[in-house]
């Protein structure tokens, strides 16, 4: 039964939101988590470098093992820019190694909290 919700969900993770329908999946670090009366909702950490930064739109696309994958940025977003400190979207550039703590809502997949490293 856990094998069988793992695949479930592995798979919902890999499939492309539809704003961008030729993206790949996160990778398989990916579990279902339950907030206090929230709705369920897909988790799971995204590795890679940054390959376009759209500072208009608050996205940044990040190369994977799995492929490219928009990853939206929201203000409540934390960036930690090399374990020393709190950053911007501004610290944010094409070939940085990035660590993403993310969630999937609305069909989108949402930083939560940046690692560059």
């Amino acid at each position: 039964m856990k094998k069988m919700l793992a695949l479930l969900l592995g798979v919902a993770f890999c499939l492309p939101p539809s704003a961008a329908p030729a993206q790949q999946g996160v990778g398989p670090s990916v579990y279902h988590s339950l907030e206090s009366g929230a709705s369920p909702r897909l988790h799971g950490r995204i590795v890679g470098r940054i390959a376009r930064v759209d500072y208009t739109n608050s996205i940044i696309y990040v190369r994977t093992s799995y492929g490219v994958r928009a990853v939206a940025i929201m203000p409540s977003t934390e960036i930690d820019v090399r374990g020393g400190g709190y950053g911007s979207i501004d610290d944010l550039h094409v070939g940085s190694l990035v660590d993403i703590d993310a969630t999937v809502a609305a069909n989108r997949v949402i930083a939560q909290i940046i690692h560059i490293r």
